[in-house]
């Protein structure tokens, strides 16, 4: 649905851009005389209309384009164009304006036309509004669902949401403290660490021990 919406948009900004061009040639009586159509009068005023007419006219190539724009557009474009076509008709069929011939069947043509465009704009734009509505909720109550089963966007389903990294400083009493461990002297160095050699047994007594033991 939405893919004809836009295509039924760009075609209703080719015809309001041959419009405004139309309109801003309104001072070329010899133009308007050979399809014979009225001449906006004064031509300023035509001139006006058809740099608004253009201004629709990028306007709808934009919501062609871009899609957060086709809705609005489509609705507010379609009621434009079925008043346009009534009054255009009104004027043509019953009021007295000065058109005949190929001028009338112009008019007529553009009421018809844009009349197509009325009743193509306004119901899809509304059940393309709908749709978009009932995609939002239900992608909405999705997430609800997922989050209160433990299920966050950036992990896999069921998996529980990653611990957020503690930046505080470490204090000595944490786990992560490490103390540096303390270094001991090795034997013989430092006082209180001295180490006598053993004696040899196999060594020759000295002179004093033969004084204190005589009889060996």
């Amino acid at each position: 649905m939405k893919v004809l919406l836009r295509a039924v948009l760009f075609f209703d900004a080719l015809l309001e851009l041959l419009l405004g061009i139309l309109l801003l040639m309104s001072p070329f009586t010899t133009l308007y005389a050979a399809l014979q159509l009225p001449q906006p009068q004064p031509a300023l005023f035509g001139q006006l209309l058809g740099v608004a007419t253009i201004g629709l006219s990028w306007l709808l190539f934009q919501a062609t384009i871009n899609g957060q724009l086709t809705v609005a557009v489509a609705r507010t474009t379609g009621y434009v164009n079925l008043v346009s076509a009534v009054l255009v008709a009104a004027w043509t069929l019953f009021l007295d304006m000065p058109v005949q011939g190929a001028g009338k069947i112009w008019l007529l043509t553009l009421a018809a036309v844009l009349i197509f465009f009325a009743i193509v704009q306004i119901p899809a734009a509304k059940k393309v509004r709908l749709r978009e509505r009932q995609q939002a909720e239900l992608a909405r109550a999705d997430r609800d669902s997922g989050a209160a089963d433990g299920y966050y966007p950036n992990n896999e389903p069921g998996a529980a949401r990653p611990a957020r990294p503690n930046a505080s400083p470490v204090s000595p009493a944490s786990p992560e403290y490490r103390r540096e461990p303390g270094i001991t002297p090795p034997p013989g160095y430092g006082p209180g660490t001295e180490v006598m050699p053993e004696p040899d047994p196999e060594a020759l007594p000295t002179a004093n021990h033969a004084r204190q033991n005589p009889h060996s």
